[in-house]
């Protein structure tokens, strides 16, 4: 009922004079079974007062309006007002045709003689003696068409359609554009192609030039599959480099993901770079780049890579103590002043230069000590005292380790990153201050 509503809102009134005058009209519709209701406003009284015909008693303080409704055609207002002569006996004929429409995928859109009218659902009418074009469409799929009339000597239209578009279909480019498109192994163009998939079918696209790197691609329409994109661009002007390394073992690392180990295939696209980042726990890490563009030397086809042993990592120790607040508690027999005179005394056996120093809050803070290796890391280091509790004593520690994968300044922070080492001069220092606090 609220769909008739909707459509009251837009529909034209129907008037019909006659000379007689009468109280009372008798109104038959064309068809026998269409519902007859009162109107109040725009709203449809129920239940209804008649079907197929009605009498009605015309009221003057009323605009006397009725609405017929029939499924499939386009519901007619009537309004009889008692200011106007009618006839006893009118004859209403309801002709236009109404299709419910609607659509899937609900985002589709759906078209009237190439007009955009909406997604979803839409209400066809269909005057007398004619007929109406609907195409539904959206990106990634065959576009549905079909005529509904209102003719003599054509088939009705339904009172209802569901639209539902179900082929797929895929817009593939190629580059180069005289690159040979074959589909399902039989060869169909050049250049471009809109490859169409019906339901719970798979077709397989392949794409061949000579001189270059053959791509093939399956695109599939089931609910188990991936669904196929809207577009898909083959390229064959991607480059590859064999990259290999020693030692085998090492781990090559591209957009921030581990891609393999000891070897691995780079693919380098057309007018762009790749960035490789070779690297191994003990070794200094290599980092490459390979362009594929005429700015640039071409890459090689095969690449060795070999790491040089990091220095760092002889004079530094694998721990779980670097960059972690530890928690001493101090033993008892140890007083505050005690306390804080052996951590001070711990700090600076190793560390000359205090940042920040506060006895009353108990707080030690060196400045950073920096060491490079092999002129390709920076290592720094600093150590973090706070006061943890009064009651009982604590105090928090911290040996705070970052490395820099080049020759920096200590000033230069976004350089460094947490390392999980510690260099072995400092690696004491956590066990020192436990042990003499506790």
């Amino acid at each position: 009922m609220k769909l008739i509503k909707m459509i009251l809102l837009g529909l034209a009134l129907s008037f019909s004079t006659n000379a007689v005058f009468s109280q009372k009209l008798q109104i038959t519709v064309n068809y026998a079974d269409a519902k007859i209701y009162a109107l109040a406003g725009n709203t449809i009284l129920n239940p209804a007062i008649g079907t197929g015909s009605v009498e009605i008693k015309l009221d003057k303080n009323d605009a006397n309006r009725i609405v017929i409704i029939k499924e499939g055609f386009e519901p007619l207002v009537q309004e009889y007002s008692k200011s106007q002569k009618w006839p006893k006996e009118i004859r209403v004929n309801l002709e236009n045709r109404m299709v419910e429409i609607t659509a899937e995928p609900f985002d589709a859109d759906i078209y009237v003689n190439g007009t955009n009218v909406g997604r979803e659902k839409y209400n066809l009418i269909l005057t007398k003696g004619k007929s109406q074009t609907i195409e539904v469409k959206k990106a990634g799929y065959a576009t549905i068409k079909k005529v509904y009339y209102n003719q003599d000597g054509q088939e009705d239209p339904p009172f209802k359609d569901h639209l539902i578009l179900e082929s797929r279909l895929v817009e593939v480019s190629v580059t180069p554009a005289d690159a040979d498109i074959f589909i399902n192994e039989k060869l169909v163009s050049k250049s471009s192609e809109d490859v169409i998939i019906h339901p719970n079918e798979c077709v397989t696209v392949r794409v061949e030039k000579e001189g270059y790197t053959s791509e093939e691609q399956v695109f599939c329409n089931s609910k188990k599959d991936q669904e196929p994109p809207v577009s898909y661009s083959f390229s064959l002007s991607d480059r590859v480099v064999k990259v290999n390394t020693t030692p085998e073992t090492a781990e090559i690392k591209m957009n921030g993901k581990i891609v393999g180990s000891g070897s691995y295939e780079v693919k380098v696209p057309n007018n762009e770079c790749a960035e490789v980042i070779v690297f191994k726990d003990g070794f200094i890490s290599r980092k490459l780049n390979y362009c594929n563009s005429k700015e640039y030397q071409a890459p090689p086809v095969t690449d060795h890579i070999e790491l040089v042993e990091d220095e760092a990592y002889k004079t530094s120790v694998s721990t779980d103590m670097a960059n972690v607040n530890v928690t001493i508690e101090v033993n008892k027999s140890i007083s505050e002043v005690e306390a804080w005179k052996l951590l001070s005394s711990i700090v600076m056996s190793e560390f000359d230069v205090l940042e920040v120093t506060d006895k009353e809050t108990g707080y030690i803070r060196t400045a950073w000590q920096v060491q490079s290796f092999n002129n390709e890391s920076t290592i720094r280091t600093r150590v973090i005292v706070k006061l943890g509790d009064s009651d009982p004593l604590k105090y928090v520690l911290k040996i705070a380790s970052e490395r820099a994968d080049k020759v920096v300044s200590v000033k230069d922070d976004q350089d460094f990153e947490e390392w999980n080492r510690i260099l072995k001069r400092y690696q004491y220092i956590m066990e020192e201050a436990q042990a003499r606090l506790k």
